[in-house]
C-alpha cells in the first residue's frame, strides 16, 4: 500500500467514512507553530534478544507548512537521556502534508556507540484540531510503518524583537551584554548601586568558601569578584577570582548534583572576567567548561544518584548549569578547544531539557512537583541565570509564554513578612525555600506587568526602604540584582497587580490571600497533588492545607524528614493504609476578596495485601472566608467525607491532623491556638460529636489530633480578642453552622457559605 493511501485509510477509519475527506487543499494556517509528531513504534531495540518498539516524537518549527530544516526528536522509552538531532524537508503540500525526516539516533549518551540513521516519510492532514496520518521508514536495518499523531502549539521559545546577535568573543554576555556595561557602571554610582556593591563586598569578606558539600560556592565567589573587577575596572579582584576558579576546577563534585553549582559559578566568572584574564587562562577555562557541559548534558549513571527525569531537581541543576557553560563558550575560537565540540548542539540540548522541565516539573502557575525546597534551589543556583543568559545569547525567550512567568508572582502570593524574613508556608522536603534569592536572581525574568508588585515587596524589605542588602546572600547575585532592579518602574502594592486567589490547575494548588500589608496578612493554601510524577521527591500531602494570618501560623507544615511522614501534613491519616497518591478537583469558586471554596476527590486507596476488594477514597472540601461576616477576619472550614469502604477494618482508625505553632488548649469539641502576639484560632468539630482531641509536641511546635468518627467537619476562626460564638443545628455532615452573620454547611460534596 502506498503511504498516501495508508494515511487516507487511517483518516477514513477515524472519521467513520468510506471516503477520505482529503481531496481539498490543506489550510496551511493549521501547520504553523511548534509541531510535535509522534510516530507509533518509530524506533526499536533488542530486549532479551527480542525486538521491542518505542514511540518517537519529532519536534518541528513551521510556518504555514514550511519548516526550519533542523529537526529534533525524543523517545523517552528508548532512552530518556538522549535527544536526537536531524533534518526535515517538506516534499509535498497540497491535499497532504508530506515530510522527509532524517535523524541520527543515539542509543546512549555516554556509551560511545555510533549514531544510527533513521529515515521517515510522513504524510499528514489536519483533523479536528490535531494532525493525523502515517509514516513509513527504516531504522536499525528494519522497515517500519505506522500511525502518526501530531499537535501544534504557539512558537516557543519566543524570538526577541530587534535582537543583535552575539559577536565571537563578545563578553560579558550571560547576565548582561557588553553594550549594557557603561550604563551599569553609571548605575553602580547611584545610592542603589552603592548599596549593592557594599553588600557584595561584605558577603565576599564574611562568607566562607566551600569547595565541597551539596552546594559548592567557590565559583559563585569568583563571579562576585569578577563582577567587582568589571564594574570598578579593578584587575586585583579578577586575580582573586582566578585563584578561586582554579581551586574550583581542581575540586570536582562527587556527583552531577554537586558539580552543577561549581560549573554555573565558574561559567559566570569566566564571562565577567573574560576581558581581564590572559589568553592562556581563557583557553584553560574554555576547555574545562566544554568538558563539563558535555558531562552535565549527557547525564550520569543512577549508581551515582543521577535522576534523568525531566521534572527532577537533578535535571534542573545539571542541565541549566551545562547550558550556562555552553552559552559562555559559544563562538569562542577553535584554538581555545583541545578537540572539536559542537557547542551549539550542547546549547540546544540544554534548551530542550529545560523546556521539558518547565512543562513537567512546575505547573501553569509555577508550583513545583517536588516541593518548595527542591524547586527553588535549582532555580536560584543555575536555572534563573540560564534563562537570562539564554535570552541574551540565543535571542529567544524561554520565560515568555511559559510557567516561568509566574515563578516570582506565585511566591508573592504566598509570602508573609515576619521580622526580617519573607516566610512561606511551604510544601515538600525540608520545609524551606530559597528566600530572598528568588527576587535577587530572578527579578530579570519577571514580565513587566508583574514588576511593580515585585518591586514593592522587594524594596520595602531589601531595598532602600528595607535593610539595604538587596537580598544578596551569595556573591554572584550582585550582578543579577544590579541589572534586574529597575529604577524606572514604579512600585505598586501587589493587590493592584495580582488577583487575591491563585490557581495552579496543572498541579492542583490553590492559594487564598486577603491583602499585602505586612505580618498580619492572611494566606491559606491547599494542595491536591493533581499530577503526581514518578521518579521524583513526593510527599503524602494530598489535600494538605496551610493557614497563616494575624501573625500566627495556625495550620503549619510539620517537621519533614527524609521520607516524609503522613502525620507531618494537615490531613486525615489512616495508620493501617498508605497515603493517597493524587486527587482531582470537583468544585472551585473564588471571590475577589481572596475567599474561596475548593473540593477534591482522591484516588482510591486499596490495601496491597487485602483479601477482599475494599478501598477508600477521600472527599475533602476546604473553605476560606475573608468577608468578616463571621465576626472574625478569617474563617476556615474543612470537611472530610470518605467513599468506598470507610468502615472496613483496614480503614476504621482515622486521625484528623493539623500541625501548628502556637500554644494549644483543648475543651470538649474545641481547640484554641494562641500565637505569641495574642491572636487566636478557635476550632470547633461539628462532627464527630463525640470527638476526642489531643495535642502532641513536635520539633516545630505541635500537632492537633482528633479521632472518634468516620467523617470530620471542622470550622475555625482567627481573631484578636474573643472568638465569635459557634451555633450548630443538626448533626453530622447535615449540620448547619452559624457564626455571626455567616453560615456554613456541607452538601453535594462541597462546603456552602451563606455570605460569599
Amino acid at each position: 500500500m502506498k503511504i498516501q493511501y495508508y494515511c487516507l485509510a487511517i483518516l477514513a477509519s477515524i472519521v467513520g467514512g468510506s471516503k477520505a475527506p482529503a481531496s481539498n487543499a490543506i489550510d496551511t494556517t493549521k501547520l504553523s507553530g511548534n509541531i510535535s509528531l509522534t510516530l507509533e513504534k518509530g524506533v526499536w531495540k533488542l530486549w532479551q534478544e527480542k525486538p521491542t518498539y518505542q514511540n518517537i516524537t519529532i519536534d518541528l518549527a513551521c510556518d504555514r507548512g514550511q519548516c526550519e530544516s533542523e529537526a529534533w526528536a525524543y523517545a523517552p522509552q528508548f532512552n530518556q537521556d538522549v535527544d536526537h538531532q536531524g533534518t526535515v524537508e517538506v516534499t509535498r503540500l497540497d491535499n497532504v502534508w508530506q515530510l522527509k525526516v532524517k535523524l541520527k539516533i543515539q542509543s546512549h549518551p555516554w556509551q560511545k556507540t555510533p549514531f544510527q540513521e533513521a529515515d521517515y516519510i510522513i504524510e499528514l492532514i489536519p483533523h479536528q484540531g490535531k494532525l493525523i496520518g502515517s509514516y513509513a521508514g527504516r531504522f536499525n536495518n528494519r522497515s517500519l510503518s505506522g500511525k502518526v499523531s501530531g499537535t501544534t502549539a504557539l512558537h516557543w521559545p519566543k524570538p526577541i524583537a530587534n535582537f543583535q546577535p552575539v559577536r565571537p568573543q563578545e563578553h560579558p554576555r550571560l547576565v548582561f551584554r557588553s553594550d549594557e556595561l557603561p550604563a551599569l557602571r553609571e548605575k553602580a554610582k547611584t545610592p542603589t548601586g552603592q548599596a549593592i556593591l557594599a553588600q557584595l563586598k561584605q558577603t565576599l569578606a564574611r562568607q566562607t568558601i566551600y569547595y565541597e558539600g551539596y552546594v559548592p560556592n567557590g565559583g559563585y565567589h569568583a563571579a562576585g569578584y569578577c563582577f567587582l573587577s568589571l564594574i570598578n575596572e579593578n584587575k586585583q579582584a579578577a586575580e582573586s577570582a582566578w585563584q578561586i576558579v582554579e581551586n574550583s576546577m581542581k575540586t570536582p563534585g562527587k556527583r552531577l548534583f554537586e558539580q552543577g553549582p561549581i560549573v554555573a559559578g565558574v561559567a559566570i566568572a569566566y564571562d565577567l572576567c573574560y576581558n581581564t584574564w590572559s589568553k592562556e587562562r581563557l583557553k584553560k577555562v574554555t576547555r574545562w567548561l566544554a568538558g563539563q557541559s558535555v558531562w552535565l548534558l549527557e547525564g550520569d549513571t543512577p549508581k551515582r544518584g543521577w535522576n534523568s527525569n525531566d521534572w527532577s531537581n537533578w535535571n534542573a541543576r545539571a542541565r541549566s548549569a551545562g547550558g550556562l557553560a555552553a552559552l559562555a563558550i559559544l563562538y569562542e575560537p577553535d584554538e581555545f578547544f583541545s578537540r572539536f565540540i559542537d557547542v551549539r548542539r550542547l546549547s540546544k540540548l540544554a534548551e530542550r531539557r529545560i523546556a521539558r522541565y518547565l512543562i513537567t516539573a512546575v505547573g501553569d502557575r509555577a508550583f513545583g512537583t517536588e516541593g518548595d525546597h527542591y524547586t527553588t534551589e535549582p532555580w536560584v543556583l543555575s536555572l534563573l541565570p540560564y534563562l537570562q543568559a539564554y535570552r541574551n545569547v540565543v535571542g529567544k525567550d524561554l520565560v515568555k509564554g511559559s510557567s516561568a512567568e509566574w515563578f516570582l508572582p506565585q511566591y508573592m502570593m504566598r509570602i508573609v513578612e515576619r521580622g526580617n524574613e519573607l516566610a512561606v508556608p511551604t510544601y515538600g522536603r525540608s520545609r524551606r525555600y530559597a528566600g530572598e534569592s528568588i527576587f535577587t536572581v530572578g527579578m530579570g525574568t519577571v514580565p513587566e506587568r508583574f514588576l511593580p508588585g515585585v518591586k514593592w515587596v522587594f524594596r520595602r524589605n531589601f531595598g532602600m526602604e528595607g535593610n539595604k542588602t538587596f537580598g544578596i546572600s551569595n556573591p554572584y547575585e550582585a550582578a543579577f540584582v544590579l541589572k534586574g532592579y529597575r529604577e524606572d518602574i514604579p512600585a505598586k502594592n501587589p493587590g493592584e497587580i495580582l488577583d487575591r486567589v491563585l490557581t495552579d490547575e496543572r498541579k492542583g494548588f490553590y492559594v487564598f490571600r486577603n491583602q499585602w500589608q505586612g505580618s498580619k496578612d492572611f494566606v491559606a493554601s491547599i494542595y491536591l497533588k493533581r499530577q503526581p510524577l514518578r521518579g521524583s521527591w513526593s510527599f503524602p500531602d494530598v489535600g494538605s492545607f496551610r493557614i497563616w494570618g494575624l501573625g500566627g501560623r495556625w495550620a503549619n507544615p510539620g517537621v519533614s524528614d527524609k521520607d516524609g511522614q503522613w502525620t507531618d501534613e494537615n490531613a486525615v491519616v489512616i495508620p493501617d493504609a498508605r497515603p493517597w497518591n493524587s486527587a482531582q478537583p470537583t468544585f472551585f469558586v473564588s471571590n475577589k476578596n481572596g475567599s474561596g471554596i475548593v473540593s477534591l476527590r482522591s484516588d482510591d486507596n486499596v490495601p496491597e495485601n487485602s483479601n477482599s476488594p475494599v478501598g477508600i477514597g477521600l472527599v475533602r472540601s476546604f473553605a476560606v472566608d475573608y468577608s468578616g461576616s463571621s465576626g472574625a477576619p478569617g474563617l476556615f472550614a474543612v470537611v472530610d467525607k470518605f467513599v468506598g469502604s470507610p468502615e472496613a477494618k483496614e480503614f476504621q482508625n482515622k486521625i484528623w491532623v493539623m500541625n501548628t505553632e502556637g500554644k494549644v488548649t483543648i475543651e470538649d469539641r474545641t481547640f484554641t491556638i494562641e500565637a505569641a502576639n495574642g491572636a487566636t484560632m478557635k476550632g470547633t468539630f461539628v462532627t464527630p460529636s463525640q470527638v476526642k482531641i489531643s495535642y502532641e509536641k513536635t520539633k516545630s511546635g505541635g500537632k492537633i489530633l482528633a479521632t472518634g468518627g468516620n467523617e470530620f467537619f471542622v470550622v475555625m476562626t482567627v481573631q484578636k480578642g474573643q472568638a465569635p460564638p459557634v451555633k450548630i443545628s443538626g448533626e453530622g455532615l447535615d449540620a448547619m453552622v452559624r457564626i455571626g452573620k455567616q453560615t456554613v454547611h456541607f452538601g453535594r460534596d462541597r462546603i456552602f457559605l451563606g455570605v460569599f
